[in-house]
């Protein structure tokens, strides 16, 4: 976790990404990999929040 300050007020910052990567070749592939880096957006969030889930995709 950090923290940002903005002006004198301070907020803390959580982030969780999910990310995939390949080579899609059609228009239903680019589809599936978004829904597949959602799925580990999700994976992130339902672990432990602030981390980053992710790897090749089904279409490397």
């Amino acid at each position: 976790m950090k923290q940002a300050k903005i002006l004198d007020l301070k907020f803390d910052i959580h982030i969780s990404v999910g990310y995939v990567y390949g080579q899609a070749q059609t228009p239903d592939e680019v589809y599936e990999m978004i829904r597949e880096a959602d799925r580990m957006l999700y994976q992130s969030k339902d672990n432990v929040r602030n981390q980053i889930s992710g790897g090749p995709s089904r279409y490397n």
